[in-house]
């Protein structure tokens, strides 16, 4: 018996926001059990020195200046994938922009570009992947959703709205997909410790550590090992489902934030 993931040795995967957080956390893993990787980024410098990192720990890569919240640049993203590495096996759709602003301040044009880069990009990854991933008799995609998508928090509309939208379309992506022998999952993941939450200072990050039931947040690497698992034949059973990783945050009622003097 093959010992776990080493099917994906050889594989070739897109991932999107690649160059930082949980992007980058995917990428080192996933080359780490041979998947050729190609990390696609807005930020250049991020990207390459992501891409320098896991070449000199003996992975293959491949960077690309990349904006998913173009169309034209999603079809050439996968086009230029399947040049470079002759096939694409795995998407992983990470990328994301958004603000926090109310519905009243949030302006039309950061709605659009929220959606665009979070929702729609995933949808138009679907319609150039998929083929792409037929030709070679299967894949997987995993579309980063949050547990923002199953719950709301305040000022964050954008982000809401398009990280719920994920989990739907992955159900519809996984239905389409099935028949073709793909298989599109989500992942909703809780508070993840990144350069985004650098800010934190030290009392605040222990207000934040104490609503999560395992007692921390969250590590990039908690979400690539969900992903490394889902895109693997030990998941080849599942598909349309939305892992929730959250440290248990989503499993509690409020009880558990209120401190009782006894």
């Amino acid at each position: 018996m093959n010992k776990p993931f080493e099917d994906l040795n050889g594989q070739v995967a897109i991932i999107t926001g690649g160059a930082k957080g949980i992007g980058q956390g995917c990428a080192q893993l996933l080359a780490s059990n041979g998947v050729k990787v190609v990390v696609a980024d807005i930020d250049a410098d991020a990207g390459n020195t992501t891409a320098q990192q896991i070449q000199d720990a003996g992975g293959t890569v491949h960077f690309s200046l990349s904006d998913v919240g173009k169309h034209e640049q999603i079809r050439a993203l996968v086009d230029e994938t399947v040049t470079h590495f002759g096939r694409l096996d795995i998407v992983v759709n990470n990328a994301y922009w958004s603000v926090r602003k109310s519905v009243v301040d949030l302006a039309e044009e950061e709605w659009d570009r929220g959606m665009n880069v979070m929702l729609k990009a995933a949808y138009l990854f679907g319609k150039y992947s998929f083929p792409e991933m037929q030709k070679v008799g299967k894949g997987a995609i995993v579309n980063i959703s949050s547990v923002h998508g199953v719950a709301a928090a305040p000022n964050y509309p954008v982000y809401a709205s398009a990280k719920a939208g994920i989990i739907n379309l992955t159900r519809q992506m996984a239905i389409d997909g099935g028949p073709r022998g793909i298989r599109v999952n989500a992942i909703c993941p809780g508070w993840v410790r990144t350069s985004g939450t650098a800010n934190f200072n030290e009392a605040r990050t222990k207000r934040m550590e104490k609503l999560y039931p395992v007692g921390r947040g969250g590590v990039p690497l908690d979400i690539a090992n969900a992903v490394r698992f889902l895109i693997s034949d030990q998941a080849s059973f599942i598909t349309g489902h939305a892992l929730v990783v959250d440290g248990g945050l989503t499993a509690q009622l409020q009880d558990s934030f209120v401190v009782i003097d006894e």
